[in-house]
């Protein structure tokens, strides 16, 4: 499944951090099942030459009040390239810490990562899928056309939780509750 979104680039100064509450619980399938605290989004992606590019961004205090950590790191996208990447979801605020990854990908069914990029050209497709053959997220490519604009743009990361809601295949948008919105910002380059 191919998800492409255009919405105007943000200087890569300036980050429109949405980082909503995180709603998941133990199992969604299990009535009253504990709320899990998401604190963390982190954003890999490796080049078809090997190199490797980590960003993430934290909220001390999960759905908190405080608002999130600027993002740490870099994200630098070329033109014509196309890249394989990977989103991480962690509760660092306790010891040991939480990979929140593992259970998204337990209960695939009942979730899906939502990717948005600008600018025009920028295009992220998820290579992971449910038990139902419907598109998960956790795992995608990225492959910026040669023809992307250069200069600033972002890389919206959403979890979807299907919980009274069914999941669809083809939905481009969060039809479920959202456990995190987060924007990273990007450069693209020639």
């Amino acid at each position: 499944m191919t998800v492409a979104f255009s919405r105007s680039a943000r200087a890569a100064g300036s980050l429109a951090l949405a980082l909503i509450a995180s709603a998941c619980g133990e199992s969604s399938t299990a009535a009253g099942g504990e709320s899990e605290i998401i604190s963390r989004v982190t954003l890999t992606i490796t080049s078809p030459s090997g190199a490797v590019q980590t960003v993430y961004i934290d909220d001390a205090d999960g759905n908190g009040p405080t608002a999130p950590s600027a993002q740490v790191g870099t994200l630098s996208l070329a033109r014509g390239v196309s890249y394989t990447g990977s989103v991480k979801f962690e509760n660092r605020l306790v010891n040991p810490i939480v990979d929140i990854t593992t259970e998204v990908r337990a209960e695939k069914d009942e979730h899906r990562v939502f990717y948005a990029a600008t600018p025009t050209g920028v295009t992220v497709t998820t290579t992971d899928v449910d038990t139902q053959n419907r598109p998960l997220g956790t795992t995608f490519t990225k492959a910026v056309a040669t023809t992307a604009a250069t200069g600033s743009g972002t890389v919206g990361v959403l979890l979807c939780h299907y919980d009274s809601v069914a999941k669809v295949g083809t939905a481009t948008s969060c039809a479920g509750e959202t456990d995190i919105n987060v924007t990273f910002a990007a450069t693209i380059t020639n």
